[in-house]
């Protein structure tokens, strides 16, 4: 019955979007840590399908985390990524990037920036273009 409970709880725990088991590990600190549930697979238009998107993030915070791992490490990929990065900065949105570093340290320090961003986004945020990007 150990293994059957066990399930149950992981089922609690999963997610339909997350790219990577570094992702989802990621998303699990920020929830142990008490942050909002993140959304996946975070689009910067969600009207528009060829919008680049972060792994996961909080819209109505602006902020996009993106976590690049060994595939991001090619030339082509670092091109794209680059101008993914661009462009939600552009947006001006609160945008960080983890690695096997922050990984390895449980996203602890990754984790206290994206809280200060939160707070200082609170009540101080633009309104948003695109359809529906303030709402959520």
């Amino acid at each position: 019955m150990k293994g059957v409970e066990k399930a149950r709880l992981a089922l609690e725990d999963m997610r339909v979007g997350a790219d990577s088991f570094p992702e989802t590990f990621l998303r699990l600190a920020m929830s142990d840590a008490r942050l909002p549930e993140p959304e996946l697979q975070l689009r910067l238009d969600p009207d528009d399908p060829w919008s680049p998107s972060a792994d996961l993030g909080y819209r109505r915070f602006r902020i996009a985390v993106q976590y690049d791992g060994a595939p991001h490490l090619t030339r082509e990929q670092q091109t794209r990524d680059n101008r993914r990065d661009e462009a939600f900065t552009n947006a001006g949105w609160s945008y960080f990037k983890a690695n096997a570093d922050d990984l390895a340290e449980g996203f602890s320090g990754l984790i206290v920036r994206i809280k200060r961003a939160k707070l200082r986004t609170r009540g101080h945020l633009r309104p948003m273009l695109g359809g529906n990007m303030g709402r959520k």
